[in-house]
């Protein structure tokens, strides 16, 4: 039973979803929490290379395990999100409050 949930994990899809009202990002970046080990730009996984409003996107090479993401909008304008749990979950949110501190 064991091998059977670790093939099921091994076979997760992630995911981020933008729940902002307004914010497009040209860059979505994971690195380990704590850490500024930032992985490739994941938005460059959508057809248009672009993480938009109330859109899905499909992270690649991404684990169970706790992340920072890094956030850039179209203007360019930077965030980091902190603390992502993804141990037991396999996508996350990105909302208006989670921008509130960006400079």
């Amino acid at each position: 039973m064991v091998l059977l949930a670790n093939a099921a994990r091994a076979a997760d899809r992630f995911f981020a979803y933008n729940e902002t009202t307004s914010s497009t990002f040209t860059g979505v970046y994971l690195a380990p929490a704590g850490t500024a080990q930032w992985g490739a730009n994941q938005a460059l996984n959508d057809k248009d290379k672009t993480l938009e409003p109330s859109e899905r996107l499909a992270l690649k090479g991404v684990g169970h395990e706790t992340y920072d993401v890094r956030l850039v909008d179209a203007k360019g304008k930077a965030c980091v999100k902190r603390g992502v749990d993804l141990t037991g979950d396999t996508s996350f949110v990105i909302r208006d409050e989670d921008l509130k501190e960006c400079g």
